[in-house]
């Protein structure tokens, strides 16, 4: 039994001692720049009041609309294809109880987001169809 242990116990000793513990350089490199990354989508996300609302993805926007209970915007194709998130408030009291620092007037509103912030910001649904036609997500 000894001559079969001490075989076992220096093989394994050996193959321990031998492993590299040091990461690779590509690896380091790339793991610093997804934190670097990281740490600006957050800060860009916390500049803005309500990240909520933001866009999750580069490929879509991000919709807000206040007071259009007659149209339902889920059911049009031309939004759908660019919208990923809709928020529906049927009141306009109550957007500006949630949303103060969007300083919405009127109803209905339309107030579209990408990642960083509103780019859009309208009260009429032809109007937003139209930006949503000649303006791609970032």
């Amino acid at each position: 039994m000894k001559r079969i242990a001490w075989p076992i116990v220096i093989g394994l000793t050996l193959l321990v001692g031998c492993q590299n513990t040091e990461p690779i350089e590509g690896t380091k490199q790339s793991t610093e720049q997804n934190q670097q990354e990281t740490l600006t989508k957050t800060e860009s996300n916390a500049a803005f009041p309500y990240p909520n609302l933001l866009s999750e993805s580069e490929q879509s926007f991000s919709l807000l609309v206040i007071g259009d209970n007659e149209n339902p915007i889920e059911k049009n194709n031309k939004i759908i294809e660019k919208v990923n998130n809709i928020l529906s408030l049927p009141e306009l009291e109550m957007s500006q109880q949630a949303y103060p620092e969007l300083n919405i007037k009127t109803e209905p509103a339309y107030i579209l987001f990408d990642q960083a912030g509103v780019v859009y910001q309208g009260k009429n649904l032809k109007e937003l169809t139209t930006y949503l036609e000649k303006n791609n997500p970032k």
